[in-house]
């Protein structure tokens, strides 16, 4: 009996979240053959970015940029639900009723449910309960997962995270003092996905993100060890909606956290 390859949904803030989180898991399933969906709550548009954006909005472009990005990371399917971006915690764009981190959960429920009506999913992608760093819209994904996956029928859903205590301990980790608002703590984490060539493919894809990259990131030349001393392992929580789901299909995927090294992926030269 052949057993119909697993369907997996990103549900992702802003674009560029899906390099930086889960671009690695993104690269593997594509490699194994799953059926890769994403879908942004925002297109971003209450970013910043330092690059010219001619006659587009930022919105504009980080769509263009998204569906570039997402594309090479084998995604099937990329959707918009729309909602506007709600900018950083305490900000003005906070406080806009279109935002996504003010919308009801069973709207977002109900666009995802009717853009993927024609979808099996089999497990949903959401982010970590500090929404990874706090950002209200990231904060919104990880309730929005969590509600969406049984009206989607979903047999699992992840919380992609960081490492707390690990990303702590860097002595340069771009977050500053952390905290227990910031990712989740070893003792919750559950799975973890990294690999050389993963990390490659995340790289790559995250070059796609033009207006959002620091200026200083070189695409030619990226500084991959660096990188991934950052966010070469992608970490995630895992839980199941239904008592008797299979995990099986996801084993060549995620590695269970007590076989981690205790380090990111090794990096070759060549």
């Amino acid at each position: 009996m052949t057993t119909a390859m697993p369907t997996l949904l990103f549900l992702h803030a802003h674009p560029d979240d899906e390099c930086i989180l889960t671009g690695a898991t993104m690269a593997g399933a594509r490699d194994l053959g799953f059926r890769i969906l994403v879908a942004y709550g925002t297109r971003g548009d209450a970013g910043e970015t330092n690059a010219d954006l001619g006659q587009e909005t930022l919105g504009e472009r980080r769509t263009h940029e998204a569906i570039d990005a997402s594309n090479e990371l084998g995604a099937a399917r990329i959707e918009f639900l729309d909602f506007d971006d709600s900018g950083m915690a305490d900000t003005e764009t906070t406080s806009n009723p279109g935002a996504f981190s003010n919308a009801s959960l069973d709207e977002i429920s109900t666009r995802l449910a009717a853009v993927f009506a024609d979808e099996t999913i089999t497990a949903v992608i959401g982010y970590d309960r500090n929404g990874t760093y706090g950002h209200p819209d990231h904060i919104q994904v990880h309730h929005a997962a969590r509600h969406a996956a049984p009206v989607l029928g979903a047999h699992w859903v992840l919380d992609a995270t960081y490492h707390r205590e690990y990303m702590a301990a860097l002595e340069d980790n771009g977050y500053g003092d952390i905290g227990d608002g910031f990712a989740s703590a070893e003792a919750e984490l559950t799975h973890f996905v990294e690999g050389e060539n993963l990390l490659r493919a995340k790289l790559a894809a995250l070059s796609h993100h033009g207006s959002q990259v620091p200026d200083d990131f070189d695409a030619e030349a990226p500084d991959v060890a660096g990188f991934s001393r950052m966010f070469g392992t992608e970490w995630y929580i895992v839980d199941a909606l239904q008592g008797d789901a299979d995990w099986t299909p996801f084993e060549a995927l995620f590695t269970p956290k007590q076989h981690w090294s205790g380090a990111p992926p090794l990096v070759s030269t060549d």
